[in-house]
């Protein structure tokens, strides 16, 4: 199979298997919203914000590294141990802080006794996180999606099949049962993925030892790993920091909460839905370029960062468009929220440049180009932290609301302008934005009229 097909065959897999899981998620979601509420909601989004820095701690960098390594020729079998060995090690110092600082951290910045225990359910699935994110780098480097894809399905399923039985035949707390169901789900995508991938390996082989390993690992994923954990530092102060602000904007707590479930519960899952139908390609991307690269072929680094941003374009504009038209059905239909519809409206218009943004993030991971990623992103998200304890107390989630803007158009400048002078490419306005953008102004028109019609 010549390796257009198999990309193209790759990419058809990651984006059905990711829209459907998408789905799923967004269902799972309304079925927690009628458990725990707008409040709850809140609530379980502050919880895995916090959650969000261990997970951060023992993923961020390994699964990229395995899989540049190995599509490099060096994913060798002391290469695929140091990787799984440090994930491991970082993951059980995550454990470690977030299950005996639970009550600490619940009570002196989630504010809400409540989450304490959540959260030490969830600490005990970092191990099995790590182990996962670091076996999958070695298939994605492989071109190998299946693997990955029916280990999501089958996380997802018993996430949810055993979080629908405690909430529905136990009297346990609702944000427990789902964190419950959540940390179960981890440990049977472990028990899924390690048989496989031993199998893969007997069958397939690894690549031979070669030297240097351990400094090559670190050199990928030590800057993104410090990065990351950094800006999930800064990103989860911000989570913290917005319905404090509200509160101090005239709120209860009750309806902070509500008010913060609703943008980050909400609104941005139902924003970032349609991603997984492009997200998936990009993702590929990074074995690709980081091929390319390797072997000086610049052409091919070019034609492939032109196709990303022409198509992610083509489809984020009308993607918009159907935001804008259909706010209230989606926010009524998936969440029964009048206000998820009034701030979907307002957020749709972002859309086309987040997708971009995620998929020029992916290229520039595949041009070993994550040390500049990390400066932006910590750039922006501080002064998000900034802007929010400034702005959020004193005009509340509108100001919260432009703040999103101002960051998403600062971070996609940047990392736009870094990918063109990278990979050696001149923006073609006319087919990039222009087309788009009348594509998704005819589709805004033709949508609203048929729903003017019936």
């Amino acid at each position: 199979m010549n390796r257009k097909r198999k990309f193209l065959i790759n990419a058809a897999v990651l984006t059905v298997s990711g829209f459907l899981l998408r789905i799923l998620g967004l269902w799972f979601r309304t079925v927690i919203t009628s458990y725990v509420g707008a409040s709850g909601m809140g609530l379980y989004q502050l919880v895995f914000s916090v959650f969000f820095l261990g997970v951060t701690a023992c993923t961020s960098g390994f699964g990229l590294a395995m899989t540049r390594l190995a599509a490099e020729g060096k994913g060798s079998r002391g290469c695929v141990r140091r990787c799984l060995g440090l994930a491991l090690v970082l993951s059980v110092a995550a454990l470690s802080a977030l299950f005996f600082g639970a009550d600490y951290i619940a009570e002196n910045f989630i504010r809400s006794p409540l989450a304490a225990q959540p959260l030490r359910i969830l600490a005990l699935g970092l191990p099995f996180i790590a182990c996962c994110a670091s076996l999958k780098g070695c298939f994605f480097a492989r071109r190998n999606t299946i693997v990955p894809v029916l280990g999501e399905f089958w996380e997802q399923a018993v996430t949810i099949v055993i979080s629908l039985l405690l909430l529905k035949r136990t009297s346990l707390p609702p944000l427990e049962s789902l964190m419950i169901g959540s940390t179960l789900g981890e440990v049977a995508s472990v028990l899924y993925i390690v048989p496989v991938f031993l199998v893969y390996v007997r069958r397939h082989g690894l690549a031979p030892e070669s030297t240097g390993v351990t400094r090559q690992i670190v050199h990928i994923a030590g800057p993104m790993l410090a990065g990351s954990f950094l800006r999930s530092s800064l990103s989860g102060a911000e989570n913290l920091l917005i319905p404090a602000g509200l509160r101090q904007n005239g709120a209860d707590s009750a309806a902070a909460l509500a008010q913060y479930g609703v943008v980050q519960g909400m609104v941005m899952p139902i924003l970032f839905f349609p991603m997984s139908l492009i997200s998936s390609a990009a993702m590929l991307l990074i074995p690709e370029i980081a091929e390319a690269t390797a072997g000086n072929d610049s052409r091919s680094v070019s034609r492939q960062a032109e196709y990303a941003f022409r198509y992610t374009l083509l489809f984020g504009f009308p993607m918009a468009a159907v935001f804008i038209v259909f706010a209230e059905e989606l926010g009524t239909v998936f969440f029964g929220n009048a206000q998820a519809a009034v701030i979907l409206r307002i957020m749709a218009p972002l859309a086309p440049l987040m997708y971009v943004d995620n998929a020029v993030d992916n290229l520039l991971k595949g041009l070993d180009q994550q040390m500049f990623s990390l400066k932006v992103n910590l750039v922006d998200s501080v002064s998000r932290v900034v802007l929010i304890a400034l702005f959020v107390p004193r005009f509340g989630i509108a100001a919260y609301l432009v703040i999103l803007f101002v960051s998403e158009i600062f971070n996609a400048s940047l990392s736009i302008g870094r990918l063109l002078k990278f990979a050696k490419l001149r923006a073609d306005i006319l087919t990039w934005i222009i087309y788009p953008a009348v594509l998704g102004g005819l589709t805004f028109y033709v949508l609203a009229f048929l729903k003017k019609i019936f």
